[in-house]
């Protein structure tokens, strides 16, 4: 049976930044909203698709921002672990409000207003899959597949192994899987442009300096992949994600020893990268603007970089603290912009529990703190 619950939202002042924050989760299970590069968004922005373990079973939820109202949109019985928690790798299609997820071996898509799920696709035995993206359009899904490593351990560990790696295109509508790329390299992060259904970025996972090339462009009309912003000797990148005009995309990493923030467009030109001080941790963003970062579980605090005129970001302003431990996949933090670019979607388990968090940007964003002055990281 599919329930509904009342409002359980919380809103209150941050202590050290002022910024307005709403926790829209309060039931003593967990709740997160999906990876960061995984749009969660759907009717104009107004609601969101989310994971939650309430009921001892990990399942979708739809949440409305504006009345707080939640509505369980899946009913699958309790999983092993490990695997129920993958639905927090599903994909929302804002324009047809569906979502595509994996739960065990099966490929599923959610119609969210019909509550019905269909499965699409069925992975082979011995092999595992990596995150869902759905194409512009919403015709077709994405994601990648790739042999199990016996005894592997890490992700270093599957990369050393080399498995047999699969990207997969399948249709929407359940008329068909087909392969657009295989390599014995593991690739994973798949990532689809939210503008053209011909466009998408792959990683080869592992540790970012242990891999031999980290991001990748495919347009799936040549079929054939190309790096993207080829590292120099001391330098390391990854968490890539696409900015919202589906050209460019952005990434944080390393340079002997300093932190960056770049992005490039998809046919390799206009790389651009900004070193600076204090810690990313995941970032997104709709453009080079402004971007979102949480600093991982040493920084504490959502955090905020401007890009100034001529070209270098200002230090991070501090937008709300975090406090989050960071012990799972779907307890980082992982914050998203929402489609207006007015709030940040966070996850934090500060209660001792995962849940879902909005902090609206101030009109004025030179009100916040400088992060430097609350934190050291």
């Amino acid at each position: 049976m599919l329930l509904h619950y009342a409002p359980e939202r919380e809103t209150y002042t941050d202590r050290e930044t002022g910024a307005v924050v709403t926790r829209y989760t309060g039931l003593r299970t967990n709740s997160s909203h999906l990876y960061f590069t995984n749009n969660s968004f759907y009717d104009n922005g107004r609601r969101i698709v989310f994971i939650s373990d309430r009921g001892n079973a990990v399942n979708y939820f739809s949440l409305d921002l504006e009345s707080g109202e939640i509505e369980q949109l899946t009913d699958f019985p309790a999983a092993p672990y490990g695997h129920d928690e993958k639905l927090f790798e599903g994909f929302t299609d804002a324009e047809s409000a569906s979502c595509a997820f994996f739960m065990g071996r099966t490929l599923y898509r959610l119609d969210v207003a019909a509550r019905r799920v269909e499965p699409l696709y069925e992975m082979p035995e011995g092999f595992v899959h990596h995150i869902v993206s759905v194409a512009a359009g919403g015709k077709h899904i994405l994601t990648s597949v790739n042999e199990v490593i016996p005894g592997a351990q890490t992700l270093t560990d599957t990369y050393l192994g080399h498995p047999l790696s699969r990207i997969l295109r399948v249709a929407a509508d359940g008329s068909g899987t087909e392969v657009v790329w295989e390599e014995n390299n593991y690739v994973a992060h798949v990532n689809a442009s939210p503008t053209d259904p011909n466009l998408l970025t792959f990683c080869h996972e592992g540790g970012w300096n242990v891999v031999d090339h980290r991001l990748w462009a495919l347009d799936l009309r040549t079929g054939v992949p190309r790096k993207l912003h080829p590292c120099e000797k001391g330098e390391s990148i990854g968490h890539e994600y696409w900015y919202a005009d589906g050209k460019r995309v952005g990434y944080h990493g390393a340079r002997n020893g300093a932190f960056q923030l770049g992005h490039v467009d998809f046919d390799g030109t206009n790389d651009v990268s900004a070193a600076f001080p204090f810690r990313t941790g995941h970032i997104f963003s709709q453009d080079e603007r402004l971007i979102v970062g949480d600093g991982s579980r040493e920084g504490r605090y959502v955090r905020l970089w401007r890009l100034l005129p001529g070209g270098t970001y200002e230090p991070p302003r501090a937008l709300c603290l975090h406090d989050c431990s960071f012990k799972t996949q779907s307890s980082h933090v992982h914050p998203r912009l929402t489609p207006d670019g007015r709030a940040v979607l966070y996850t934090s388990d500060a209660t001792g529990y995962n849940q879902v968090y909005l902090v609206r940007l101030p009109e004025d964003l030179t009100s916040l703190p400088m992060l430097d002055t609350v934190s050291k990281y």
